[in-house]
């Protein structure tokens, strides 16, 4: 579960706690390939973050800023399509629609059906 203090990080912090979490995983964050090869404890670390952002984006408004062209966070929906799809790949389905709502909870119910 994502607890309060690791929201408020980041909420306050959002891009250079984006850039921690997820600088390891910069292949894999371009291709679905790559993010499904990943070991699922790594993919947790994406899946975790990807949370935060769908919470912090649902209850802050915080989301990624198209008119910045510095802004370094990747669309929360952009990510968690990323994310679902990456994980239908490790688990082989050939399909799986997005429940909404709690991304590691959907994650975890993909993982139990494969």
């Amino acid at each position: 579960m994502i607890d309060a203090k690791e929201l408020a990080l980041a909420r306050e912090h959002p891009r250079g706690t984006e850039r921690r979490r997820l600088l390891p995983y910069r292949a894999a964050l371009n291709d679905v390939a790559a993010y499904a090869a990943l070991s699922e404890a790594d993919r947790d670390v994406v899946v975790r973050w990807a949370e935060t952002r769908r919470r912090i984006k649902e209850e802050y408004g915080i989301d990624h800023d198209p008119g910045n062209l510095a802004d370094p966070l990747i669309p929360a929906s952009r990510l968690r399509v990323h994310v679902l799809e990456g994980e239908r790949l490790a688990a082989r389905r050939s399909a799986f629609g997005d429940p909404g709502g709690d991304l590691i909870a959907a994650v975890s119910g993909l993982r139990r059906s494969a």
